[in-house]
This record gives C-alpha cells, sequence and structure tokens, in this order.
C-alpha cells in the first residue's frame, strides 16, 4: 500500500458568502474541502488531548462503478485550522468509515481491495498524532465486505461490523469482527443467510453484551451477541412499508433508540427520517417519523448527549439535525448548512456542548461529493 501526503486544493473556512458558509465570532467554523482529492468525511473524532478533530473518509466516494479513491485523513484545530492531512490508498479503492482516538494516535477502520483476502475487506489502521501510518492489518473472506462502523468497546477492544457476499447465491449476510488494539482477531460473526442481512450499527450493554442493528429485507432486526461473540436472540420488526435502521444507542431502562429511514409501498415514495424506541427484550414501544414531507431526509447517525437528549444527523438538504428527548419528542431541528443536500455522518459532542458533524456535500445527482466539517453550537448553529 502507498501512503502520501498531498496539499489542500480548496480550504473554505471563514467567510465564504458564495457557497453560503459563514464564521461565527463565538467560535462556530466550518469547512467545505472541494476538488479531485476530496470525496467525504464520513466519521471524526477528538484527540486524546480533546485540542484537535480528526475526521476521516475517502478521496472518491462512490457508491458505484467504477470504486476508485483513497482514504483521507483531515486533522483541524478548535479554530477550523487545518494542522494536517494525510492519504493512504493502494491500486483499488480505500474508504475510511470510523476513527477512535489512542494515546499516542489513532485507530482507523474502513474498506480497502488493494490487498487483504479476496476483493474488498475491512482494514484496521494504526496512524501516530501527524497521520503516519504504524501499521495496517485487514480482514475479510476470499469475497466481498462491506464496512459500516467501528464501535470501541468497555475493555479497550474494537468492533468493527457491516456485511460480506460471501454466499453463493450473492446475498449479504451479517459480518462483525472483534479485535484487539493492537488489531489481533478474538472472534468473527460471519453466518450465511437466506435473506439480506446488514449490520448498520451497534452498542454494547452495560452487562457486556453486544447489539446489532441489522437491516432485514426492508425491516429493522436486532441481533443480541454475548461478549464472545455467540448469538442469544434476534427480533425482526415486520412493519407496513420500508424501515431501515441505521444507528442505535442505549436509553434509560436497558431499551434502545434506532434511527433510520422509513418509506411507505410505493412509486414516487419520500424518505423520512425513522425513529424507534425498543426493549431489551425486543419490543417495539414506539415508532415515528420526522422531516419534510416534501422531499427526501433520514438519519445517517445518531448521538447519545451528556444533557439526556439524543442528536440525529440527517441527510437532507441543509444538513438536517434534530435534538430528541428518549420518549421522541423533537426538541429543536437545525439545517445549518447550504441549501444544497448534505450528509451528517459522524457526530461528537465536546465537553461545552459544541456539536462536531463530519459530513459530505452531495453534488451531481449523487454521483460526486464534497468532503465538510463542522463545529456547531449546542443547538446545532452556525450563526452568520
Amino acid at each position: 500500500m502507498a501512503h502520501r501526503k498531498h496539499s489542500l486544493l480548496v480550504l473554505v473556512a471563514l467567510v465564504l458568502f458564495a457557497c453560503g458558509f459563514a464564521y461565527a465570532e463565538d467560535g462556530e467554523w466550518s469547512l467545505l474541502l472541494q476538488g479531485s482529492e476530496y470525496g467525504a468525511l464520513l466519521a471524526a473524532t477528538l484527540d486524546a488531548t480533546a485540542q484537535r478533530v480528526l475526521a476521516v473518509g475517502a478521496t472518491n466516494h462512490r457508491h458505484r462503478a467504477p470504486y476508485e479513491g483513497d482514504v483521507l485523513l483531515v486533522c483541524a484545530d478548535l479554530n477550523g485550522d487545518v494542522v494536517w492531512e494525510e492519504t493512504w490508498g493502494g491500486e483499488g479503492y480505500e474508504q475510511a468509515w470510523g476513527v477512535v482516538a489512542t494515546d499516542d494516535g489513532y485507530l482507523v477502520f474502513g474498506e480497502t481491495d488493494s490487498s487483504g483476502a479476496g476483493d474488498r475487506d475491512f482494514f484496521l489502521m494504526a496512524v501516530d498524532t501527524n497521520g503516519r501510518t504504524v501499521w495496517t492489518k485487514t480482514y475479510g473472506t476470499p469475497q466481498r465486505e462491506w464496512p459500516f462502523g467501528m464501535l470501541p468497546l468497555a475493555n479497550g477492544d474494537l468492533l468493527l461490523y457491516g456485511h460480506t457476499q460471501v454466499s453463493s447465491d450473492g446475498s449479504e449476510d451479517q459480518y462483525a469482527v472483534r479485535v484487539t488494539r493492537d488489531g489481533h482477531v478474538l472472534w468473527e460473526r460471519n453466518e450465511p443467510r437466506m435473506e439480506n442481512e446488514i449490520v448498520t450499527g451497534a452498542l454494547e450493554t452495560s452487562a457486556g453484551e453486544i447489539v446489532l442493528c441489522v437491516s432485514h429485507e426492508e425491516d429493522p432486526m436486532l441481533t443480541v451477541l454475548s461478549a464472545g461473540g455467540h448469538a442469544l436472540r434476534e427480533t425482526v420488526f415486520e412493519l407496513p412499508g420500508w424501515q431501515y435502521g441505521e444507528s442505535i444507542v442505549a436509553v434509560s431502562n436497558g431499551d434502545f433508540l434506532l434511527a433510520g429511514f422509513s418509506m411507505a409501498s410505493g412509486r414516487g415514495q419520500h424518505a423520512d427520517v425513522w425513529l424507534a424506541r425498543v426493549s431489551p427484550e425486543g419490543r417495539l414501544r414506539w415508532e415515528t417519523s420526522l422531516g419534510r414531507s416534501s422531499e427526501d431526509d433520514y438519519a445517517q447517525s445518531l448521538l447519545a448527549r451528556s444533557d439526556g437528549t439524543y442528536l440525529i444527523g440527517g441527510i437532507g438538504r441543509g444538513l438536517p439535525l434534530f435534538c430528541v428527548d428518549e420518549d421522541g419528542t423533537v426538541l429543536w431541528e437545525s439545517r445549518p448548512a447550504p441549501s444544497s443536500v448534505f450528509s451528517a455522518n459522524g457526530l461528537i459532542e465536546t465537553a461545552g456542548g459544541s456539536l462536531i458533524v463530519a459530513a459530505f456535500q452531495c453534488l451531481v445527482n449523487g454521483l460526486s461529493y464534497d468532503a465538510a466539517l463542522f463545529w456547531l453550537d449546542r443547538t446545532g448553529t452556525l450563526d452568520p
């Protein structure tokens, strides 16, 4: 794999009236990274000192062939100035979908088809505080694996999850790998199924069980695993229309909140943000939908905040953000970006309550993207 550094093509950090971005005196800011070397930011974290933000993604983010591009890492300080940026990749296609800070750098998770067992595989990469690669490991089968995220576990391990297409009929099967911080595999979940099942989110309970948020055909599903990776129970929520659970967080009484999108059956229907509360036993307590009825918008991310509320990051016009309580009541809605379509992929809350959003801007009918990073106040506002 090649590792290289390149210069920033276009940096929009202070006042860019042409694109509608603005810098706020009280600390809010935005970065828009444009050009052929900037595709998307898909996750972010504060460093060990909480003085810098590392956002990761891809130089070219595509949902269809031809796939090309490298991992993109952008480190910014708390004033919105880029400290360094790096790319990582080989002859194939690479993207980063998750990042966690360590005492001496970061662990970056994503996908690669430049190396590994065959076709596309998961990768885990350790980088130092300047973005230089320390080590890289890959995980997967001779077939294709697709990543969705990385969950830090209480004992320091990591859960890497997504789906695999190892089945002979081409179906999408749950795929998850538990690894140590140095990348050693503890267990792997790769169970061929009769129907498509994609792991889109995960959480760890106080008892050490792992709950997987799964897309099961057109219904949401929960798979509960022991700490050792053994399946304990599964629940499929068969609801009218199409519901897709994208993210999961824990709430009071051991319940879970699921966020994603819902869409009624039939042509010409719009997708809405879907939010549901589920009991630990897998009973659906309630479900609701949010967003604009006249256009598509749906949840990409979900964050439990320190004040007991929950932040939903969506994809839609203006970067939709919804703050809700655990009963699904919307406390506020914000769309701090310009009127074009943005996706809020990674959410962070700072110690002071400010919000950091790793995002991308959709350009030509979903075929081209620009990377974006936002620092917002506690109500999701980017003041002019």
